[in-house]
């Protein structure tokens, strides 16, 4: 009887962090995207009409990403390839130096990758029958 009540406990245990997991992940992965896809249409904005201001703000909101980064690795690396993640946090620490530069063009293309890596994680971490098998 013993071992049923721990089994069923380790049971309950792992299908909550399951759960947990794959939610956390999802809203992360959504935060980030949505930042990115802003940094990218302000990245273009700038590059067709450069006003300092303008330059400020991206270089700020920059910062934000990568500390909104800095913030949730942690949980990525856990529970994801460390080469994806690797690569995502690669880029997002580049982000703030290219901008700071006056490098939009290799922003933009830092921007692009990140973005590519969050869909690619947001989709692998879904429940459908494609990703389970």
């Amino acid at each position: 009887m013993k071992r049923l009540i721990i089994a069923v406990i380790f049971i309950a245990f792992s299908i909550i962090l399951g759960v947990y997991s794959l939610t956390k992940t999802t809203r992360l992965c959504n935060n980030m995207i949505i930042r990115i896809e802003s940094a990218t249409k302000d990245n273009t904005e700038i590059l067709e009409n450069s006003s300092h201001e303008k330059r400020i703000n991206f270089y700020n909101s920059l910062v934000s990403l990568n500390d909104i980064w800095e913030e949730n690795s942690d949980f990525f690396y856990y529970f994801f390839n460390n080469d994806d993640i690797k690569t995502i946090e690669t880029n997002i620490e580049k982000l703030p130096v290219h901008a700071k530069n006056g490098d939009l063009e290799s922003t933009y293309l830092c921007l692009v990758e990140c973005l590519e890596e969050f869909e690619y994680i947001k989709n692998s971490s879904s429940l459908e029958l494609n990703n389970i098998f």
